[in-house]
């Protein structure tokens, strides 16, 4: 997949802040131990997933996938050793690259929230996504990742996380981006938090429409550059900014530069 080098360095930008949340829990004292003594099976009998799926555990104090399984290969062609070889660098294969932004910014205000939380709640305190996902071959299915966290260091700052993936193709309707907190601190009151706004999310078929041409222009629109000034920078007619301008206008369902330029830092283009 050829990547757009203004989207790699917002997934870059994202995937740093992602970590200086996520890996609290590097270096602490106990860390180490807490690895040594835990014991996965015990936590996965308590754990349960509909239709195809399968899991992998990721320490999120190194930014690793230290365990997966399931029928993971008849999931997405990949085999349990590729998914725990590859990581995190799995992300840039199997998602959109828009996809794999705003994973990296929803995980960085699901800490925010849990780090806000009681130490006592976090364990009960989940994250899920419904996003396409692409298998080796190159077909694309629909998936709910369940992102759990199941070990705790002294200071209830998560280790592992258990990412249980679910093939909800056949069963979801409306197949879109979504992205959510599950807060079950409080069994008798649950609570569902929305991670991102309805206008944060765009569709696949209006972000994949966008192309790479078009999304340069709007990073410079952004940077407050004229017609005349992105023509110059970008060697084209000052005919050809505008039409992009328009035909982008056209396809987000904007009715100003200033909508657009909102849509498009949403969703990672700037």
């Amino acid at each position: 997949m050829k990547l757009d080098r203004m989207l790699f360095g917002k997934l870059v930008s994202s995937l740093q802040e992602f970590g200086s949340f996520s890996q609290r829990a590097l270096g602490k004292p106990d860390t180490a131990i807490k690895k040594k003594e835990f014991n996965l099976n015990e936590h996965l009998r308590f754990f349960h997933a509909f239709d195809r799926y399968f899991y992998s555990v990721a320490d999120i104090s190194s930014l690793k996938v230290v365990d997966a399984g399931g029928p993971i290969e008849q999931c997405v062609g990949y085999t349990r050793e590729e998914v725990i070889r590859k990581g995190y660098r799995l992300m840039l294969k199997v998602h959109h690259l828009q996809d794999a932004i705003r994973s990296a910014r929803g995980g960085s205000r699901y800490f925010k929230y849990l780090y806000d939380q009681p130490p006592a709640n976090r364990p009960y305190i989940k994250v899920n996504r419904t996003l396409d996902l692409f298998r080796k071959d190159g077909r694309k299915i629909h998936v709910l990742t369940q992102s759990i966290p199941i070990l705790f260091n002294d200071f209830m700052e998560p280790i592992y996380m258990l990412n249980i993936f679910s093939d909800i193709t056949d069963l979801s309707v409306e197949k879109k981006y979504s992205h959510y907190i599950i807060d079950n601190s409080d069994e008798l009151k649950p609570k569902r938090i929305e991670l991102f706004k309805r206008d944060e999310l765009p569709n696949y078929f209006l972000t994949s429409a966008i192309s790479p041409a078009e999304k340069r222009v709007i990073a410079l629109i952004a940077d407050g550059k004229t017609s005349e000034e992105i023509a110059n920078e970008l060697f084209l007619s000052v005919h050809t900014v505008n039409t992009h301008r328009k035909n982008m206008l056209d396809k987000l369902n904007c009715e100003n530069t200033a909508q657009l330029i909102k849509k498009a830092v949403i969703s990672g283009w700037i």
